[in-house]
């Protein structure tokens, strides 16, 4: 279901707009930029509902007070405030998931760029014996580039090596191969992990700067996700609320959580994955900065659409009517 629902859905949308640009970073760049206007919508309502939090917080803070020694009282009181304000705890959040599948689709279509890009079929014995040609050849002609591949077999080459089968029919066979597709971008491979470099870096090796540099995608990854992750924060805070321990919800305590979670989770994935999928994290974060900036602008000019309605107060209200 995976398979058919996002995974070669997103191949099929790399492989076209790569067809145009000839240039396989520039395709993911471009890639990223069309789901994130594609998931516009989401964004909007997802800024929406951080600015209506934005507006709850002197209220929650009130009732956090009143009810300090009711903590049972205090959830039900928080829970109509966000009914009554048609306020998600998890409304802000919603991209941040949406994303998941995405990244998942998008390593399997990096790590597998024969099969989702390239459109080869390896169900047709034809396929299955090039690669038997190719592990041949190259054994006898460039034993040293096989490394520990030289044990692999034909299905695992499938699964896992297709990458390296593409650059094997380009040492083979040329540029021109239906097989070989160009990584390079900026003068970097984006089909090589960027944990590589390291033994570069350790072992001195900075004649190979296609490599070292690969370093510099995980950095850059982690670095736009911790600005993400705080300029969400700061747009969840009110100016004018108390903010300490005892008067953070569980919407904040999550926020902190993700503060430190997601920088990691990107610097290790980024750093052990294919340089493609790094690229894709750093032009996302970008864009979500923008989209977050620019929304936050707009959104201010429209204070009218978050007056905070408090049920008690409604309540005590209509009894005086």
């Amino acid at each position: 279901m995976f398979e058919y629902l996002i995974t070669r859905p997103l191949g099929f949308l790399i492989h076209f707009i790569y067809n145009f640009v000839q240039n396989y970073g520039m395709a993911i760049i471009l890639f990223t930029i069309l789901i994130r206007l594609i998931l516009m919508p989401l964004a909007v309502r997802s800024q929406k509902a951080m600015r209506k939090q934005q507006k709850l917080q002197p209220v929650l803070a009130e009732l956090q007070k009143k009810y300090a020694n009711d903590k049972e009282k205090l959830q039900v009181e928080m829970m109509k405030l966000y009914k009554e304000n048609n306020v998600s705890m998890m409304g802000g959040c919603l991209p941040l998931l949406l994303q998941m599948p995405i990244i998942f689709g998008l390593y399997r279509v990096i790590q597998r760029p024969l099969t989702y890009l390239m459109n080869i079929d390896f169900s047709l014995p034809e396929a299955t014996q090039k690669i038997t040609d190719v592990m041949a050849q190259m054994a006898e002609k460039f034993p040293e580039a096989l490394g520990s591949m030289a044990k692999y077999n034909v299905e695992q080459m499938i699964s896992m090596g297709q990458i390296q089968l593409s650059n094997f029919c380009k040492m083979l066979y040329g540029a021109g191969d239906p097989w070989v597709m160009d990584f390079g971008f900026l003068g970097l491979d984006l089909s090589v992990q960027p944990s590589v470099s390291i033994n570069y870096i350790l072992s001195g090796k900075f004649m190979y700067l296609d490599r070292v540099l690969l370093i510099l995608i995980p950095a850059i990854a982690v670095l736009t996700t911790w600005l993400s992750m705080k300029q969400t924060q700061s747009m969840q805070k009110a100016p004018d609320a108390k903010q300490n321990t005892e008067n953070e919800g569980m919407a904040s305590q999550m926020s902190k959580s993700m503060n430190l979670m997601m920088p990691i989770m990107t610097g290790i994935f980024a750093f052990t994955l294919p340089s493609g999928l790094g690229l894709y994290w750093i032009v996302s974060n970008l864009m979500q900065m923008f989209q977050q900036f620019a929304l936050n602008l707009y959104f201010k000019n429209r204070e009218d659409d978050f007056v905070v309605k408090v049920p008690e107060r409604n309540r005590k209200n209509g009894k005086k009517r």
